[in-house]
C-alpha cells in the first residue's frame, strides 16, 4: 500500500538525523545533505556529509582519510568537498590533506592568513627558526616573557636601531654581560648612575679598559664633570678607598703611568682671580722621590714627616714671619725632649745668610751701679731675675724647651754681641768670646769695648754654669739693650 504524503515527510525528516556506523557509508544510503558519523580505522571518528550523491569526509578526531578538494560548483557559489579518487575512479578517499583538531598532523606547506588575524591562541610553541616582520606585541593581557635553554638574539640590519623605551624599572639580572659596540656608546641618566659589584664575599674587580692602538696620542679614558659655568654649581670628582678595617700591605689607591703624570689646579673659568689650590696630606708619612722606582723608596716609620728622596731643588724657600723651622732632630720627634742634634749642611753658597744667631735677647735693663756681685736670685725681691727688671739680661739660658742647655762642655765657644744705649744717644758696643775650659770653668774674653765717653762704670758679661750667659748694667741709668749669642762650636755635638 503506498505511503501517504505525511508518512513520506516524516520518513524524510527521520533520515536527516545523523547516523552512526563503521567505515564510510554506502552511496546508496541517505539523502542529499545528510550527516553520518563513522569509525574508520586509522582516522578515529569521521564526520561525513552526503553531497552530489556521495559521502564526503569533512572532519576527523584522528588522522584524516585520503585527500579531498574544496571546489566551487558550476551551478552554485557554494563550496563542497569532492573525492579526488572518486573523480579519478580509483575508489574511496582517506582525506589525509586535512589538519586535525588534535594537532597531531603537521602542515606540509606555509600558512598564509592573508589580512585575517588569529583571534586567540593558548601556549604558542614554535620550534625552529621563526621570523616576525613588522610586528607589535601588546602586553595588555599579561606579561610578555621570552625564555629557553638556548640563546636569545636580537639583531637589526643595515642602519636600523634597537630601541628600549621603558617607563618603569629595568631589572637586568645576568651572570655575565659581554657588550660589544662598534660605534659610539653613550650611557645617560638624569638621576644617579651606579656601576657596582656588590654582595660577593670573593674578590671582584670593576675594570675600565681601553686597549685601542691609535697611531698618535689620545685620551684613552676621559673622566670629566662639567658645571657649565652655573653659579654655585661645584661638580666635583671623588675617588675613595673606604671601609678599611685594618691596614694591608698594598695600596688603597695606586696611580701609575708609564708616561708622564700631570696633576693641576686651574683658575675657575679662566679667571686668574679665582685660583684653585691643591692640598696633599696624610696621617702617615709622605715620601717623594725623583729618579727612583717605587720599590726603591723606603717609607720612614720613626717620625711622621714628608720625606724627599734624592736631589731636591727649590727656587724659593719661605716661612711665615716669626715662625721657626726646627732643625733639632730630637725636638722633631718629641717637642718635649730636644736633643741638640741638628740637621747638617755640607755647604750653603749664599751672600744673604742673615740673622746667624743661636739666641737673642732685648729689654730695658734697669740701672744698678752696685757691682757685679749684686746678681743673685734673691736680689730685687719680687722681680724676675735676668729679664731687665733686676739690672740683668739673660742672653743664653741654661735650659728650656727647644734648647739643650748652655753647652758648657770643654771646647764650646760662644760669640756674644751686645748693643746698648742710654736715653736717645750714647751708643755702645761690646763683643765677647766665651769658652768653656771645663764644665765648671767658664771664661770670657772681651774683644770689643766701644763705649760712649759717658758710660761708666762699664757693663759686664757673665757665663755661669747655673744661670747661663747674662749681661749686667752697672750704670745708674736704664739701658736699652739688643743682644745675641752665636754658638761658634760645640764641645758636645761637633767633635
Amino acid at each position: 500500500m503506498p505511503l501517504t504524503r505525511e508518512e513520506r515527510k516524516l520518513l524524510h525528516q527521520k533520515s536527516k538525523q545523523p547516523t552512526f556506523g563503521v567505515n564510510k557509508p554506502d552511496a546508496r544510503e541517505g539523502h542529499e545533505g545528510d550527516i553520518a558519523y563513522r569509525r574508520v580505522e586509522g582516522s578515529g571518528t569521521v564526520q561525513y556529509v552526503k553531497e552530489n550523491g556521495d559521502w564526503t569526509a569533512i572532519a576527523s578526531s584522528g588522522k584524516m582519510p585520503k585527500s579531498r578538494n574544496i571546489i566551487t560548483s558550476s551551478s552554485s557559489t557554494s563550496t563542497g568537498l569532492v573525492n579526488h579518487n572518486d573523480l579519478a575512479g580509483l575508489g574511496s578517499d582517506d582525506h589525509t590533506q586535512y589538519l586535525l583538531v588534535s594537532g597531531t598532523r603537521a602542515m606540509t606547506g606555509n600558512l598564509d592568513m592573508g589580512t585575517n588575524n588569529i583571534g586567540s591562541v593558548g601556549a604558542l610553541d614554535v620550534d625552529g627558526h621563526t621570523t616576525l616582520d613588522q610586528v607589535t606585541i601588546n602586553t595588555a593581557d599579561g606579561a610578555f616573557a621570552v625564555s629557553g635553554a638556548n640563546n636569545i638574539e636580537l639583531t637589526t640590519t643595515d642602519t636600523n636601531d634597537l630601541n628600549f623605551n621603558i617607563s618603569g624599572t629595568c631589572n637586568w639580572d645576568t651572570s655575565t654581560t659581554d657588550w660589544d659596540n662598534s660605534g659610539t656608546f653613550t650611557l645617560t641618566s638624569t638621576d644617579n648612575l651606579t656601576i657596582e659589584t656588590s654582595g660577593a664575599d670573593t674578590a671582584k674587580t670593576i675594570t675600565i679598559l681601553n686597549d685601542n692602538t691609535n697611531a698618535s696620542a689620545f685620551s684613552g679614558i676621559h673622566i670629566k664633570t662639567n658645571g657649565q659655568n652655573i653659579a654655585s654649581c661645584y661638580n666635583g670628582i671623588l675617588i675613595e678607598c673606604d671601609g678599611i678595617a685594618a691596614k694591608g700591605s698594598s695600596y688603597g689607591i695606586d696611580l701609575r703611568s708609564e708616561n708622564n703624570i700631570l696633576i693641576r689646579g686651574e683658575d675657575a673659568n679662566g679667571n686668574n682671580s679665582h685660583p684653585s689650590t691643591m692640598k696633599i696630606c696624610s696621617t702617615g708619612n709622605i715620601d717623594i722621590g725623583a729618579g727612583f722606582e717605587s720599590s726603591a723608596i723606603t717609607i720612614g716609620t720613626t717620625v711622621t714627616r714628608t720625606q724627599i728622596h734624592g736631589v731636591f731643588e727649590t727656587s724659593n724657600l719661605w716661612r711665615n714671619s716669626d715662625a721657626v723651622i726646627f732643625m733639632d732632630r730630637g725636638y722633631i720627634t718629641d717637642p718635649d725632649t730636644p736633643t741638640g742634634l741638628y740637621t747638617k749642611f755640607e755647604a750653603i753658597d749664599t751672600y744673604k745668610l742673615i740673622r746667624a744667631m743661636t739666641f737673642k735677647a732685648s729689654a730695658e735693663v734697669k740701672g744698678t751701679n752696685i757691682g757685679a756681685d749684686h746678681v743673685s736670685h734673691i736680689s730685687y725681691s719680687g722681680t724676675d731675675p735676668y729679664d731687665g727688671t733686676d739690672g740683668t739680661l739673660r742672653i743664653v739660658p741654661p735650659s728650656g724647651t727647644g734648647i739643650n742647655h748652655d753647652d758648657n762642655l770643654l771646647g764650646t765657644v760662644w760669640k756674644v754681641t751686645v748693643f746698648f744705649h742710654y736715653g736717645s744717644g750714647n751708643p755702645n758696643l761690646q763683643v765677647y768670646w766665651c769658652y768653656a775650659s771645663s764644665s765648671s770653668t767658664l771664661k770670657k774674653v772681651r774683644i770689643v769695648n766701644d763705649l760712649d765717653s759717658g758710660t761708666s762704670p762699664v757693663p759686664d758679661l757673665t757665663w755661669d754654669s747655673t744661670d747661663g750667659i747674662y749681661w749686667t748694667n752697672e750704670e745708674h741709668s736704664d739701658a736699652t739693650v739688643r743682644a745675641s749669642a752665636l754658638r761658634v762650636q760645640s764641645g758636645t755635638f761637633d767633635f
